[in-house]
């Protein structure tokens, strides 16, 4: 009875040990978030709502563990990573959900890169300070486009292609 009470706590201290940096939006901090909560994880959860609460603050603590110190960061225990797609790889592979086998570890690597690219796209549809979209019409026009484009439909496609209702693995979500 010891020894399972000594591996909860011991599991709790570890799942206490996770941190999720980035800036006080949505934006790429939100499906981390969200992959944390499905999970039922235990993470403190650091919004930055400055330039200096990040570059005067957590940053010079980010760059002691990984020279790449960026937003998004994980923190799990001494592992620090940073960049998004690399917080994705490690939080599926921690939580189990970057698929089922080798394959499905590879399709879900090519998604997360595929689902970066239409991101940035969208990016230069939506915000402002790109001065990309002057008036609706262009708006309408331009996010039409985007919406008809090469990859959403790779996204319909690797659905039909792998028959089912998940693009990555056939048991659940992926990161």
């Amino acid at each position: 009875q010891g020894f399972v009470l000594w591996l909860l706590i011991g599991k709790f201290r570890r799942m206490a040990e996770l941190e999720m940096g980035y800036w006080n939006i949505r934006g790429l901090g939100a499906p981390m978030r969200m992959i944390l909560e499905y999970k039922e994880a235990t993470y403190k959860d650091s919004q930055f709502d400055s330039f200096e609460g990040w570059f005067g603050g957590r940053k010079p603590e980010i760059l002691s563990k990984n020279p790449l110190a960026n937003l998004p960061y994980f923190i799990d225990g001494d592992i620090c990573v940073c960049q998004t797609n690399a917080v994705f790889g490690y939080m599926g592979d921690k939580f189990g959900l970057n698929g089922d086998d080798p394959r499905a570890k590879l399709r879900n690597s090519e998604l997360l890169c595929e689902v970066m690219d239409v991101r940035n796209g969208m990016i230069d549809v939506v915000y402002p300070f790109r001065n990309v979209c002057r008036s609706s019409d262009e708006f309408k026009e331009k996010a039409g486009k985007l919406c008809d484009a090469p990859p959403l439909k790779k996204f319909e496609a690797m659905l039909d292609f792998h028959g089912g209702d998940w693009f990555v693995s056939g048991t659940g979500p992926c990161t």
